[in-house]
C-alpha cells in the first residue's frame, strides 16, 4: 500500500500491464481469428458452410453476398438491447430506497470520501481530465485530424460524429432524469448540472471505444491490438473510478454512463460498417 502511496502513477501503469496481460496471452489465438475475420469484412462468413449453402440453394445465390452485414447487424442489435437493458434496469433501481443499487451508490460514496489520500487524489484529478469536454475535444480533434492527414475522411467523420452524438445522447438523458449529485460540499473537484448518466464515463467508453474499433481495423499485430483495448480499458474504467472516487458521481451514474455508451457506441460503428461494406461490395 505504501508503493501507491509514495508513486501513484504506477496504479494506471499496473492496470494497463495487468489487463495487457490478460488480453493478449489467454486470448491471442482467439484475438487474432476475430479481428483477422472483421479486418477481411466477414467473407469468411462467405466461404463457411452456411455461405455455400445459401450460394447453392435456388434464389439464395444473391443473398450470399451479404451475409456479413447480416452478421453484424445481429450482433449489433445483440449487443446494444443487451446495454440498454442494463441501462433501463439502473434507472428503475438507483430511485427506489430500498434496491440494491441505491444502498451500494451511498456504500462506495462513504468508503471513497474514507480512504482519499493527496497523492491518489492528483493522479485521478489528472486522469479524469481526458473524459471530460475538454481532454475528449482534444484526443477527438487530434485523432481526427490524423485520420484526415491519411486520407481517411469518413472515418474522421464517424469518429467526430460518434463523439457529438454521444455528447447530445448525454445531455438528452440528464435532463429526463435529473439526478442530484452527491453532496459537494465533500467533493474532491468542482462539477455542474445533473449526476445520471455521469457524462465522463458515457463520453471516455464512446470515443476511446470509436479509437480501438478504428485501430483494430489496421492491419497491425495482435500484441498491438491486445495493447490498444488494454489501454482503453485502463483509461474507461479510471475515468469512471475517478469521478466516484472524487465524490462527484454515484456508482450508478458510471455503469449508466457506459451502458447508454455502449447503446450508441454500438448503433453508430455498426451504421458506420455497414456503409464501409457497401461500398465495398458495390466497388466490387
Amino acid at each position: 500500500m505504501h508503493l501507491w502511496l509514495a508513486y501513484p502513477f504506477l496504479i494506471p501503469v499496473a492496470i494497463f500491464l495487468l489487463l495487457w496481460g490478460l488480453i493478449y496471452l489467454p486470448l491471442a489465438g482467439v484475438g487474432r481469428l476475430l479481428v483477422g475475420a472483421a479486418r477481411k469484412g466477414g467473407e469468411w462468413v462467405v466461404q463457411s458452410r452456411v455461405g455455400k449453402w445459401a450460394g447453392s440453394r435456388r434464389g439464395w445465390h444473391g443473398v450470399r453476398p451479404y451475409l456479413p452485414l447480416a452478421l453484424v447487424l445481429l450482433g449489433g442489435a445483440i449487443l446494444a438491447t443487451l446495454a440498454a437493458h442494463v441501462f433501463v434496469e439502473l434507472s428503475e433501481d438507483f430511485q427506489l430506497p430500498n434496491s440494491t443499487v441505491y444502498h451500494a451508490d451511498r456504500a462506495a460514496h462513504d468508503w471513497f470520501f474514507q480512504e482519499r489520500q493527496a497523492g491518489i487524489t492528483s493522479t485521478l484529478r489528472a486522469i479524469t481530465f481526458f473524459g471530460g469536454g475538454p481532454g475528449i475535444a482534444l484526443i477527438t480533434g487530434l485523432a481526427s485530424l490524423v485520420l484526415l492527414y491519411f486520407k481517411k475522411r469518413a472515418t474522421a467523420a464517424y469518429l467526430a460524429g460518434t463523439a457529438i452524438g454521444g455528447i447530445v445522447l448525454n445531455s438528452g438523458l440528464k435532463l429526463w432524469f435529473a439526478r442530484t449529485r452527491p453532496d459537494l460540499a465533500s467533493a474532491a473537484v468542482v462539477a455542474h448540472w445533473y449526476s445520471f448518466p455521469s457524462g465522463h464515463a458515457m463520453e471516455s467508453f464512446i470515443v476511446y471505444g470509436a479509437l480501438a474499433y478504428i485501430t483494430l481495423r489496421q492491419p497491425w499485430p495482435w500484441k498491438v491490438d491486445s495493447a490498444v483495448l488494454a489501454l482503453v480499458l485502463t483509461m474507461v474504467v479510471l475515468i469512471g473510478l475517478s469521478r466516484v472516487y472524487l465524490g462527484v458521481h454515484w456508482v450508478s451514474d458510471i455503469a449508466g454512463g457506459w451502458s447508454a455508451g455502449a447503446v450508441w457506441l454500438v448503433t453508430a460503428t455498426v451504421a458506420f460498417d455497414m456503409v464501409l461494406r457497401l461500398k465495398r461490395r458495390r466497388g466490387a
